[in-house]
């Protein structure tokens, strides 16, 4: 059976929003050998309402109105307050602890202002125990991380010693390593190549990937309209990933001669030398809070991980007990 010329007779006689009979009546017509028709929906953070066709070439799913679906749920709102403060969405932070920073960001009228809330929320967000907590608690268990779990540990030793530009200069690579590993788990071919074109791919796949477990089941449905951008108005995880690409695309891995006058934590402006001024605390955590996301999707391609907020282990008590005496002798080298 050709589902999309069907799938169109039925929304050109408009029978989607009325009920299953009236799509039988639509089948019927177009002389469409069916088994079965009925009711169904798939969840997308919200329940996407069509019709399940069951034919003896596979089955369909025909969405009733996908108009009426949400347009700004899930982290839009949030996904945006924190973009302009240069930050991507935080994983493991309960939404109303969230969700209070993101409207103190998104009231702030200046661009300083909104960067120095994102600065207080950061510090709040990953103080030294929650640091080691991440590197030797929650990372360390990613096979996407395991290969730069040393030099991890190292930039935070430099963060905690005030060393700020060897401790986001050690984090770059990682962030570039994992997110290859990610695209290699995922099965995209990045070989070597480091451009953010190819990056930005991994998200692309990931986002797909939530189509598809999405429509699991059904050999069809209209792919020009099930989409990630229809998926982004409403769906966590894909707005999750969207938030990653989008700092990575706009920001990190922005052209030098693009970049706004007051970014500063951008790959090639530092790899190259260009920029000055990018080794604050603040800028140290933000990639810190990327890799946490970054963390977030690992979970999505291993298939296993926790999305809770991390506990201290034996291995993070030490790391903690290790970053706090770096962090006392921080003023004999200053």
């Amino acid at each position: 059976m050709d589902f999309a010329k069907i799938y169109r007779a039925c929304k050109r006689t408009q029978v989607l929003g009325k009920s299953v009979k009236a799509v039988e009546a639509c089948l019927k017509r177009e002389s469409a050998a069916y088994i079965k028709a009925e009711e169904a929906a798939v969840f997308a953070f919200c329940q996407i309402q069509g019709y399940r066709v069951t034919t003896l070439d596979g089955t369909a799913f025909f969405p009733r109105n996908l108009s009426a679906l949400p347009k700004n749920s899930g982290l839009t709102w949030m996904r945006e307050a924190f973009s302009s403060a240069d930050i991507v969405v935080p994983p493991y932070y309960m939404t109303g602890f969230l969700s209070k920073h993101a409207v103190e960001i998104k009231n702030a009228t200046t661009k300083e202002e909104k960067i120095k809330l994102g600065d207080n929320m950061l510090e709040a967000m990953y103080p030294l125990d929650g640091l080691a907590q991440l590197i030797d608690g929650v990372w360390s268990a990613r096979k996407t991380f395991d290969q730069f779990h040393s030099q991890l540990v190292e930039s935070s030793k430099a963060y905690c010693l005030g060393l700020y530009s060897v401790a986001i200069v050690g984090l770059l690579p990682c962030i570039e390593g994992i997110v290859r590993r990610l695209g290699v788990a995922s099965g995209i071919s990045v070989d070597q190549d480091v451009s953010i074109k190819t990056l930005a791919k991994v998200f692309k796949k990931l986002q797909q990937k939530e189509i598809s477990m999405m429509m699991d089941g059904y050999d069809w449905y209209p792919p020009n309209e099930i989409t990630i951008g229809l998926l982004d108005h409403f769906h966590e995880r894909v707005q999750m990933f969207e938030s990653i690409s989008t700092y990575l695309n706009a920001k990190l891995y922005l052209r030098t001669d693009s970049a706004p006058e007051y970014l500063t934590l951008n790959r090639h402006g530092i790899a190259h030398g260009f920029f000055q001024g990018y080794a604050t605390p603040a800028n140290y955590l933000r990639l810190i809070n990327l890799l946490s996301a970054l963390s977030f999707s690992a979970v999505m391609v291993e298939g296993k991980g926790s999305l809770m907020h991390p506990g201290s282990t034996p291995a993070s008590d030490a790391l903690t007990a290790s970053l706090l005496k770096c962090a006392g002798i921080k003023h004999f080298i200053h």
